[in-house]
C-alpha cells in the first residue's frame, strides 16, 4: 500500500500540508476565500483513515448545504479508493441538521415522540402558526403570523424555550408572542412534527436529559470538523461544544470575512473566540487564492481589511494580474440590467465562454424583476436561483402531504391541505368543524373525523365524503409499508385521482402541474437509485425536507445564473455581475442607518463574497436614480466601490452627467441638473467631504460639479438647507423650472436625493 502522508499532502502548499498532518487537539483552520479549504478537509479526513487514526464512522463531519456535503464524500471516496483503502463503516458527513435527523430517528421516543416524525417546511409551520393564531383569537391582519415565525424561530436558535422566557426572558419576548409559542410547540407535538430549527434544539434537549446518549455519541466520534464555522449559531455551537468536550480533537474551518447569516442566528464570536474556547488550539492561516485573478484578490482584500471585527489575516494569489474590475454608472436600473445583458451577449459572441460561466448577483430579491425582463428581451437564458422553490410548488407539496400523511396520520397541516384536494365537495365549514371538534376532545383532525363519522355529527351526504376519504388514507397508509418507494408515488397518484383531475383540466396551468409531477417522479427514481435499500418513504420525505436553493443548483445547465449574494457564497463564477452598488441599497438602508458599525460590517463582507465568486472578469455596477415603492431615488455610489483602491479599477459612467469641467476643460452639454458626482466620495467615514486623489479612482474618470450651477432664479438656491416633514433636514443642490413647475433636488443626511415640486413639497428654510 502507498504512504498515506504523502499520497494525502502531494500538491499542498505549506499551510494546507500542516492543516492536514494535524490531527490530534483543537485546530482552527483560517481559509481565506477560494484558499483550497474543501481540499484541506477531504485530505485531513482521508489521513485519519487512511492511516488508522480512526475508523470512517468514528469522524463527524459538519458542513452548511447538502451539496457541500455530497461534494466532500464524493471526493473522500475517490481519495479513499486511490489510497486502495477499504471502507466498511459509513462515513458521517452531513448538514448540522442531517445530523440531528439521524440522532433523532435513534431516539426521539426518549422525547415523547412517535419514531415516524414529520418535518415542517417554513410554509407548514406557518400554517400551524396561524391555526394557533385562530385559536387564540389573534387577527393576522394585525399582528401578521411571519412575525410570530420569525420570533419563534429566534428563540429556538438560541436553545430557548417558551418556559424560559416566562421564567425570565420576558424583555426579549412579548406576552402575545409567548402564547403563541407555547400554544404552537403544543400543536405540533400533537401533530408529531418538527420544524426545521427543532432539529437542532430537540437534539441539544435530548443530549441533555440523557448524559449517557451524549456519551454514546462522544465516544462514537474520536474526531470532529466543521465547515463554515463562521456560520454556525449559538444552538449549533453548543451541540459541537458538547460532542467535542471528551476528547477536544475538533477542527474547525472558516472565514471570519464571509459571517453574513447573522440574520439567521449566525454568530462571528464563535470563530473569533475559537481559542479562547480551546487555549491550546492550534491555528492555520490558508490564505493563498487559486481562484481568482490578482487584481480581483486585491481588490477584495482592500475592502474587507476596513473591518475591525476580523482575524489578522491577508489574501493573496500566484495568478496572473487579470483585467481590471468594471465599475460602471448608468442613469436607471433599466440601463443597469440593459449593460449586463448586452455586455453577456457580446463576450458570448466573441467567444467568451457560455452561458452557465455567467452570474448576476444582486442585494435583495426585488432586484432580479429587471434583470429578468432584459434577459429575457435579448434572449439569454437564465436560472433564478431561490425564487419559488420546486418542493414549495402547490401541486408538489399537495402530494407531498400525502405521502406525509400515510406515515403519520397525525400531521394536522398534511390533513387539512388534502382533505378536499383534489375536490370532493368537502367544504371549508365542515373542515372547521372537524377542527373544533380535535380542538374540543384533544385529538388529531383525522381522529377527529373519524368520531365525527362514527357518530353522525354530519349529514349522510357529508359523513359519506368525509368516510370515502378517510378510507382513502387508510389504504394508503397500508400500502405505505407493502410497496417500494418509487411504485408508492403512481399508487398515490392514482387512488387520489390528482393525475386524473389535472388531465381533465386543459389549461397550460395544469400541464405544467403535470410536468412537475412529472419531475418529482424523477426525484424519486434518482433517490431510489442513489438509497438504493435506504430508499424509503421516511427517508425520501426527510431528505426532501432539508434541500435549501443551492442544493437544487444544476451548474451543467447552459444559463446565466441569478441570485442574491447571501445565496452565492461557496460558488464561484468565471465572470461575475454585482449590480445595484448604492448606499441605502447595498449597504441595505437598514445597516447604512444604524447605530452598530457591526451592521455596516456585515454588508462589508457580503460585499467582499461577492467579488470573491469571480475568477476572472467582475463588473460592479450602480445607477444614479432607482425607484423604490414608486418614488425616484437619488443614493450616491455604495462606500464599497470607494474602497477599492485606484489601480485595480476602470470606472466608466453611460449616465449623461450635468455641466461639469473635466480635468482637461471640455465641458458637457447635458440639461439634466439631477446628477451628484461629488457623492462618490461618500464613505463611511468622510462622507461630506470633497473628493481628493489618494486612494481614490483617478480623478479624470469622474466628473467635477460645477458650483456655477445653479441658474435658478427661485426662492430655493443652491446650498440652502431646507427641512421636509418626513425625509429631515437637507440641503438643495440644485433647482429647475419656474412658478408652479419648479422643482427642487434635496439631498439629506442619510445621503439620499429626493427631487420634489416645490409648489407641493411643504419645505421650510432652516
Amino acid at each position: 500500500m502507498m504512504d498515506v502522508l504523502d499520497f494525502v499532502t502531494k500538491n499542498l502548499n505549506p499551510a494546507q500540508k500542516d492543516a492536514v498532518e494535524t490531527l490530534e487537539g483543537p485546530v482552527l483552520i483560517l481559509a481565506g476565500a477560494g484558499s483550497g479549504k474543501t481540499r484541506v478537509l477531504t485530505h485531513r479526513m482521508a489521513n485519519m483513515i487512511g492511516n488508522g487514526a480512526a475508523a470512517p464512522d468514528e469522524i463527524l463531519m459538519v458542513t452548511f448545504t447538502n451539496k457541500a456535503a455530497k461534494e466532500m464524500e464524493h471526493r473522500l471516496y475517490k481519495i479513499l479508493a486511490d489510497l486502495q483503502v477499504p471502507l466498511h463503516s459509513q462515513l458521517w458527513v452531513s448538514t448540522f441538521h442531517s445530523f440531528c435527523v439521524r440522532v433523532l430517528r435513534q431516539h426521539i421516543t426518549l422525547l415523547d415522540y412517535k419514531p415516524f416524525f414529520g418535518i415542517y417546511d417554513s410554509s407548514d409551520s406557518l400554517s400551524q402558526i396561524k391555526k394557533v393564531m385562530t385559536a387564540l383569537n389573534i387577527n393576522d391582519k394585525i399582528y401578521p403570523a411571519k412575525n410570530f415565525q420569525g420570533r419563534i424561530s429566534s428563540a429556538k436558535m438560541l436553545g430557548l424555550t417558551p418556559e424560559q422566557f416566562e421564567k425570565g426572558n420576558k424583555r426579549l419576548m412579548d406576552q402575545k408572542t409567548v402564547d403563541v409559542y407555547k400554544a404552537y410547540e403544543v400543536e405540533m407535538k400533537r401533530a408529531n412534527s418538527l420544524d426545521f430549527d427543532d432539529l437542532l434544539m430537540k437534539t441539544l434537549e435530548l443530549f441533555r436529559m440523557y448524559p449517557d446518549i451524549l456519551a454514546q455519541y462522544q465516544q462514537k466520534f474520536r474526531f470532529i470538523m466543521v465547515d463554515e464555522y463562521q456560520d454556525t449559531n449559538h444552538i449549533q455551537y453548543l451541540i459541537v461544544q458538547m460532542l467535542a468536550k471528551a476528547h477536544r480533537n475538533l477542527c474547525v474551518v472558516g472565514d471570519e470575512d464571509q459571517s453574513i447569516y447573522s440574520w439567521r442566528g449566525a454568530d462571528i464570536k464563535n470563530i473569533l473566540d475559537f481559542e479562547k474556547d480551546f487555549p491550546e488550539a492550534k491555528v492555520v492561516k490558508l490564505e493563498e487564492n487559486y481562484r481568482s485573478s490578482a487584481n480581483i484578490v486585491n481588490a477584495a482584500t482592500a475592502v474587507i481589511k476596513n473591518n475591525s471585527q476580523r482575524k489578522d489575516k491577508t489574501l493573496f494569489t500566484s495568478n496572473a494580474e487579470g483585467d481590471l474590475i468594471q465599475v460602471r454608472e448608468e442613469r436607471n436600473e433599466y440601463d443597469e440590467a440593459k449593460f449586463a445583458a448586452k455586455t453577456i451577449q457580446t463576450m458570448i459572441n466573441e467567444g467568451e465562454g457560455s452561458y452557465n460561466d455567467y452570474a448576476i448577483f444582486y442585494r435583495t430579491n426585488a432586484q432580479s424583476r429587471v434583470l429578468e425582463e432584459q434577459l429575457r428581451t435579448m434572449g439569454i437564458p437564465y436560472r433564478l436561483v431561490g425564487g419559488v422553490r420546486f418542493y414549495e410548488r402547490m401541486e408538489i407539496k399537495d402530494i407531498i402531504s400525502y405521502l406525509k400523511l400515510s406515515i403519520n396520520p397525525a400531521d394536522d397541516i398534511a390533513f387539512k391541505r388534502v382533505i378536499n384536494v383534489p375536490a370532493r365537495g368537502i367544504g371549508k365549514t365542515t373542515v372547521e368543524k372537524i377542527e373544533e371538534l380535535a380542538h374540543s376532545k384533544n385529538m388529531t383532525l383525522m381522529e377527529a373525523a373519524e368520531k365525527a363519522v362514527n357518530e353522525r355529527l354530519f349529514n349522510a351526504g357529508t359523513s359519506g365524503k368525509i368516510r370515502r376519504f378517510l378510507d382513502l388514507m387508510v389504504d394508503l397508509q397500508g400500502n405505505a409499508n407493502n410497496f417500494k418507494l418509487t411504485d408508492f408515488y403512481h399508487i398515490v397518484l392514482d387512488r387520489t385521482e390528482y393525475l386524473m383531475s389535472l388531465k381533465k383540466d386543459e389549461s397550460p396551468e395544469a400541464q405544467a402541474r403535470i410536468e412537475n409531477l412529472e419531475e418529482l417522479d424523477n426525484a424519486i427514481a434518482q433517490f431510489a437509485k442513489e438509497r438504493g435499500e435506504e430508499s424509503t418513504l421516511t427517508s425520501f420525505l426527510e431528505e426532501m425536507a432539508l434541500v435549501n436553493d443551492v442544493d437544487s443548483l444544476d451548474q451543467n445547465q447552459n444559463s446565466v445564473t441569478m441570485m442574491t449574494l447571501h445565496i452565492s457564497k461557496g460558488l464561484e463564477f468565471p465572470y461575475v455581475f454585482v449590480v445595484g452598488l448604492e448606499e441605502n441599497l447595498f449597504p441595505s438602508s437598514r445597516s447604512a442607518e444604524s447605530d452598530s458599525e457591526e451592521d455596516v460590517e456585515e454588508e462589508r463582507r457580503l460585499a467582499y463574497v461577492g467579488m470573491t465568486r469571480a475568477r476572472q472578469k467582475l463588473w460592479l455596477t450602480y445607477a444614479k436614480m432607482r425607484r423604490v415603492w414608486g418614488q425616484e431615488q437619488f443614493n450616491p455610489p455604495s462606500r464599497f466601490l470607494k474602497e477599492i483602491p485606484t489601480q485595480f479599477v476602470a470606472f466608466k459612467s453611460a449616465a449623461e452627467a450635468p455641466r461639469f469641467v473635466s480635468r482637461y476643460g471640455s465641458s458637457s452639454s447635458s440639461s439634466s441638473d439631477e446628477y451628484f458626482p461629488s457623492a462618490w466620495s461618500s464613505g463611511s467615514s468622510d462622507r461630506n467631504k470633497p473628493r481628493s486623489g489618494g486612494d481614490d479612482f483617478d480623478t479624470q474618470d469622474f466628473p467635477d460639479y460645477d458650483d456655477d450651477s445653479s441658474s435658478s432664479k427661485s426662492s430655493y438656491s443652491k446650498g440652502m438647507r431646507v427641512r421636509h416633514p418626513t425625509f429631515g433636514v437637507g440641503t438643495v443642490y440644485a433647482t429647475e423650472g419656474a412658478g408652479d413647475n419648479l422643482k427642487v433636488s434635496v439631498m439629506f443626511t442619510d445621503n439620499t436625493v429626493k427631487k420634489f415640486v416645490a409648489k407641493y413639497a411643504r419645505l421650510e428654510r432652516v
